[in-house]
């Protein structure tokens, strides 16, 4: 029984990931561009993409985010306001990245839908023929590239959606849910 639960920690273990950061100043997380308090400025493009980059080389698991700073910005109440803040952006960020995916899948369903459509009315035009033989074929120049071209292009929008969307979103989710450790350097 002992053994089972050591096995199920060290997998817990093994699932986590540390990403170190090393900062000089608070600004090195958020924008110094910026001018507004700490509490309320973005967070810094380099500092994302530095994010970015650790997450490609680590890949799954959970994350740890440790922040290595100078003794001289330890406070407690920062530290607070820190991770709070970069929670609070990624899950932003997270939600805006599910609304693009929403989005992307719902247009890609409108896509097939109006193929459907189109190839369905074209389909009951010439065999109830309530169209005369000349009307199909003009209708038929257009309703059919119409709606082939929205049907696969649809299946593909649904099917094969953008892997670097996704791959944002997956970020930002982790990110959102990371614990955030902060370790000071003398």
């Amino acid at each position: 029984m002992m053994d089972d639960s050591k096995g199920k920690a060290e997998q817990r273990a093994n699932a986590l990931r540390e990403i170190g950061v090393v900062i000089d100043t608070w600004d090195d997380i958020f924008s110094d561009f910026d001018p507004r308090p700490l509490s309320e400025r973005t967070v810094s493009g380099d500092f994302l993409e530095e994010l970015k980059k650790r997450y490609k080389e680590t890949g799954t698991g959970d994350f740890i985010i440790t922040i290595h700073a100078p003794v001289s910005l330890k406070n407690e109440e920062s530290e607070k306001m820190v991770t709070n803040r970069l929670k609070k952006h990624f899950r932003q960020k997270f939600l805006q990245k599910q609304k693009v995916l929403t989005f992307i899948r719902m247009r890609g369903l409108m896509f097939v839908l109006i193929g459907i459509c189109s190839l369905s009315f074209l389909t009951l035009a010439t065999y109830y023929k309530f169209l005369s033989e000349l009307a199909i074929q003009i209708a038929g120049i257009f309703l059919m590239p119409l709606g082939w071209f929205g049907f696969w292009e649809g299946l593909s929008k649904l099917v094969d959606t953008s892997p670097v969307v996704i791959q944002d979103e997956k970020l930002f989710e982790k990110l959102s849910k990371a614990t955030y450790h902060f370790k000071y350097i003398t």
